[in-house]
């Protein structure tokens, strides 16, 4: 599954060159046309985590941090491709009665997206909208169970690692960015929803099992190439 994941990051990283180069060419030959940019950059962000269960779970967010690098190839005025390399945590939590402390289930990922990155207006300070997929490889996972909770009261996966099941979906986001320069401050906040289980539908436990969440982050960009 790893290589499949390296594989699809490779992928996505050839074809952002090749459209850098195929770009570059043509603005060579129209000196007026718009320059491309290209970035590149580092991100932090906080998840608000869940997970669909069917059937249904008792659940409170399980919040976890997101680290990341950016690159921005911009090819044409406002419409670029941002691809994201993230180690981001996700998972669920568990409110058990009559206990202070949930049951909680954290799972490290690590990530490959690819979003669409359009931004409107020319100002400094302008509106963006994201619209994405990603790929993620499980690389650690955490169970946290509470003290005071009865072994009788545990559920059939307690104490039992995760399959390690690629996960991919889809997501989306809006936010700003505020133009310093060379330098370009992005916050966006995003939901995504994976479209495959943590569980296999096969182990008849759960029919389905999709991570979802929210993220608020913040990237800091420096811009390498292109522009004025």
């Amino acid at each position: 599954m790893l290589k499949t994941v390296c594989w699809y990051g490779v992928t996505a990283i050839f074809f952002a060159a090749c459209c850098l180069l195929s770009t570059v060419v043509y603005a060579q030959e129209d000196s007026t046309a718009f320059r491309p940019q290209t970035y590149l950059g580092v991100q932090y962000g906080m998840n608000w985590n869940t997970v669909m269960f069917s059937p249904q779970i008792d659940q409170a967010t399980l919040v976890g941090n997101r680290v990341g690098a950016v690159f921005r190839y911009v090819g044409q005025a406002h419409l670029g491709l941002q691809l994201e390399v993230a180690y981001d945590q996700r998972g669920w939590a568990e409110p058990r009665e009559g206990l202070a402390s949930n049951y909680t289930r954290e799972i490290d990922y690590l990530e490959f997206a690819a979003f669409s990155h359009i931004s409107i207006g020319n100002r400094s300070v302008r509106p963006l909208i994201l619209l994405g997929s990603y790929l993620s490889y499980p690389v650690g996972q955490l169970e946290t169970i509470p003290a005071g909770l009865a072994p009788s009261l545990y559920r059939d996966y307690y104490e039992e690692p995760l399959p390690e099941r690629l996960q991919y979906g889809l997501a989306g986001g809006v936010g700003a960015e505020i133009y310093l320069g060379n330098l370009t401050l992005q916050l966006d906040g995003r939901y995504r929803s994976a479209l495959g289980g943590i569980f296999s539908s096969s182990d008849n436990r759960f029919i389905f099992s999709n991570s979802q969440g929210f993220t608020a982050q913040a990237s800091l960009l420096f811009r390498i190439f292109g522009g004025k």
